[in-house]
């Protein structure tokens, strides 16, 4: 079997030196094994090196986040298998399929596991995910990546960008959304989440409704304010949320009275919009653990 591992080189907060450390012992655990990406320097070359690399392994394996492997997944053949190892800060992946956090353990896993057939979301028509959001999210993201950059832990980062932004006077939105035959209106949505998962970064168990297989969009509106947002949130970690409008669906368009950001796998877009559409992509990823 020959295995190819991509790296991402800037995710979470481990530094090259120790992951090629690490991943040099993940190779030497599965044997015949390619390491790349550490020297790549911008997502672009990043997506390159992993086109390639997929082309000459039987299994290509992800060490990166969230959004690593969203990049991998909208870059490499939907026919090449893929496995994860974790080393961002939110992986929803890993609390999703219950991995271990240490990737040599992973690479275990990996060697004797099999292979699953998940479902995928196409965003748009244009690039595929695991999970996505419109509302605060994005702007929740965007304050995270900020305190990141000051050396914050991915939790506390997160902790405190969601209470700046919900407390910062976050403006709602009207939402007009189009489910296969039905139509729904809701006012002064916070925000829309569209997932395979049930999980959000960090343990939160944002929708548990979700499954990663069973051809349909798990759509979840929320429209707390603040102290329902945190209690929301307290739920997800206490074993799944509690409070939301839940809805599934094959494909789903939606039209926000303002613009919103759309959240893809843990990457925000740059710019605002308020048309978005959905569909679900029915075995569309070959996962290995």
């Amino acid at each position: 079997m020959k295995y190819g591992i991509i790296a991402n080189p800037v995710s979470g907060k481990c530094s090259c030196d120790n992951k090629h450390k690490i991943l040099n012992e993940v190779a030497r655990i599965l044997k015949d094994t390619t390491v790349a990406g550490l020297d790549t320097k911008s997502p672009d070359e990043f997506a390159r090196c992993a086109r390639e690399l997929s082309k000459t392994v039987n299994i290509l394996l992800v060490a990166g986040g969230d959004g690593t492997f969203s990049l991998v997944m909208n870059n490499v053949s939907k026919e090449v298998p893929l496995g994860y190892l974790p080393f961002g800060s939110g992986d929803v992946l890993r609390h999703t399929f219950n991995l271990p956090r240490c990737p040599k353990e992973n690479a275990l896993l990996i060697q004797r596991g099999k292979e699953h057939l998940i479902d995928a979301i196409s965003c748009d028509g244009k690039t595929k995910a695991l999970f996505a959001s419109i509302g605060i999210e994005g702007s929740i993201l965007l304050e995270r990546d900020k305190c990141l950059e000051n050396n914050l832990l991915g939790f506390t980062a997160y902790g405190l960008a969601t209470f700046k932004i919900l407390f910062d006077g976050y403006i709602k939105a009207d939402l007009r959304v189009s489910m296969d035959s039905r139509e729904v209106a809701t006012s002064n949505s916070l925000t829309a989440v569209i997932t395979k998962l049930p999980y959000y970064g960090y343990g939160f168990k944002v929708v548990p409704q979700a499954q990663c297989d069973d051809g349909y969009l798990h759509l979840l509106i929320l429209k707390a304010g603040p102290i329902g947002t945190l209690y929301a949130l307290a739920t997800s970690l206490a074993g799944g949320n509690r409070i939301g409008e839940y809805y599934k669906a094959r494909e789903i368009n939606i039209t926000s009275s303002t613009e919103q950001l759309l959240q893809r796998n843990g990457d925000p877009e740059k710019e605002k919009r308020s048309h978005f559409s959905f569909k679900v992509l029915p075995k569309e990823l070959k996962l290995i653990f």
